[in-house]
């Protein structure tokens, strides 16, 4: 369903990114607050998650799940954050 979804996406069907994004939401948030140990910046993790893939949905290949491919990108996002802030500590 996810991968149907992309698909009409990629030609036209701009407001169905809703329809992943709602579905999401709590897996994207909890992978974030896991490696953040911060609400604030798990949300803003989710946030920029979905507007990197939005940005990148026609690279989405299909070979991984289009969910494994979206939190890949969110774990990017939030480790990249975790390693800003040690940078910041230092």
């Amino acid at each position: 369903m996810p991968e149907e979804v992309v698909s009409r996406v990629l030609t036209g069907e701009t407001p169905l990114y809703e329809i992943l994004m709602r579905r999401y939401n709590q897996r994207l948030y909890r992978v974030a607050r896991a490696i953040l140990r911060d609400d604030g910046e798990a949300e803003d993790v989710m946030q920029d998650a979905y507007v990197r893939a939005y940005q990148h949905l026609a690279e989405f290949e299909g070979r991984a799940k289009f969910s494994t491919w979206l939190t890949r990108i969110a774990v990017h996002e939030a480790l990249a954050r975790a390693h800003r802030a040690s940078d910041f500590s230092h």
